[in-house]
């Protein structure tokens, strides 16, 4: 389904003060063209939103996969696919994450173009974001995933985005990591810092050298082997040093498992209003119903609880394999989980992923992207809609 829309009534309209108001939204070549007033005309392609919330669309920037649809690895799902379990999530705007072997991701990145007519087709995929290969540890991945840092690699990968990759990872200790990141920061790519056992003087230095982001703070973050400056004195370590970097935005992966929820309201506190994004980090099962489930690309049998316990392996012990969330839960889970109002949870949901990005999007405001979500009051997604364009309904 997508359907052409002048607008939205009878909505309660979340405004960039923070306020719920009853009004309308007016929409013209797929921008908004005003906030009306509560007693606008209905007119045949104008959707009633039947006093349910209507706040900015929500922006995933780190995605791996949802439900049984990937872009890790060597996988051949199709980015249309991809873009439309996204948008039954709330989604107006999500990075594919890819993971994997060089080659591979440089194919990935190839096909995804040819297929969607360099993503046009697809006009809630902004990019694509690369975790690896410059890692210092994998995470959930594997060794051959990985690769030392070399300029030839790193051309080779942005020829293949062929100007569309948004953000990239580094692991600051790996030689060659503060020249790599002013290269790409040059060239307008957000480079994020992740998989890290640096010390504080390696993170610096890859900032001074134009790293803004910090991948998923406080998960795969091993604490280094730190000897107290003196008994009894607490040592600062590299996540002190990001929580007070104000030139690096900060994701979390708020689905309380991988992030205690102390340390995701420490962030929270932490950071200045811009500084901090929610993120699914999500995979293979997420918004799955809870159940036993095999998944393709050689996971095998997984365990899905919910969305806030993971994607978890039986064979492996229950072994944690990534993140059940969708963008909907981080909103939800922004409210019900950490206690924010929807103003905070758009912010870290909408409006802070749209400024890192430079998107004109995250608000609703006129002259913003329709880029716009419906919500019941238990936050169910009825409408997602996409530059004025109705991509989602949720029907009985």
């Amino acid at each position: 389904m997508k359907q052409d829309i002048s607008g939205v009534k009878n909505g309660r309209i979340l405004l960039p003060d923070g306020t719920l108001a009853k009004t309308s939204i007016e929409i013209e070549n797929g921008l908004i063209a005003g906030v009306g007033a509560p007693g606008h005309e209905l007119t045949a392609n104008m959707l009633d939103a039947a006093g349910a919330i209507v706040a900015p669309g929500l922006i995933d920037i780190h995605t791996h996969g949802i439900g049984r649809v990937s872009c890790l690895g060597n996988s051949r799902d199709r980015l249309q696919a991809y873009a439309e379990l996204e948008a039954a999530r709330g989604a107006t705007t999500f990075l594919p994450t890819l993971f994997g072997p060089p080659e591979e991701t440089s194919e990935a990145m190839r096909r995804y173009l040819r297929e969607t007519d360099q993503l046009r087709q697809t006009p809630q995929v902004k990019g694509f974001r690369l975790e690896s290969p410059y890692l210092a540890n994998t995470g959930a991945g594997i060794s051959k995933d990985l690769a030392p840092i070399s300029q030839e690699l790193t051309d080779t990968l942005l020829d293949a985005g062929a100007g569309h990759i948004r953000i990239w990872d580094f692991s600051p200790e790996l030689p060659g990591t503060t020249e790599a990141v002013r290269y790409l920061s040059g060239k307008g790519v957000i480079c994020s810092l992740a998989h890290t056992q640096a010390n504080i003087a390696q993170a610096r230095a890859a900032v001074d050298s134009g790293a803004g982001l910090v991948t998923h703070l406080f998960d795969v973050f091993p604490l280094p082997s730190v000897t107290d400056p003196d008994p009894g004195v607490y040592p600062a370590g590299l996540v002190d040093y990001l929580l007070i970097e104000d030139r690096v935005v900060c994701e979390i992966i708020p689905d309380g498992t991988h992030v205690d929820p102390i340390l995701v309201e420490k962030a929270l506190r932490c950071k200045p209003s811009a500084g901090l994004v929610f993120v699914t980090d999500s995979n293979l099962g997420a918004g799955l119903p809870a159940g036993e489930y095999q998944l393709p690309g050689g996971w095998g049998l997984a365990r899905i609880d919910g969305p806030n316990n993971g994607v978890r392996l039986p064979e492996r012990g229950m072994e944690l394999a990534g993140s059940a969330l969708t963008p909907i839960d981080c909103f939800r889970n922004a409210i019900k989980i950490f206690g924010k109002d929807f103003a905070a949870a758009s912010r870290l949901c909408s409006r802070n992923p749209a400024i890192l990005l430079g998107l004109n999007k995250g608000e609703i405001n006129e002259g913003k992207d329709a880029d716009l979500v419906i919500l019941d009051d238990d936050f169910n997604v009825l409408y997602t809609i996409v530059a004025g364009k109705a991509v989602y309904r949720n029907t009985p």
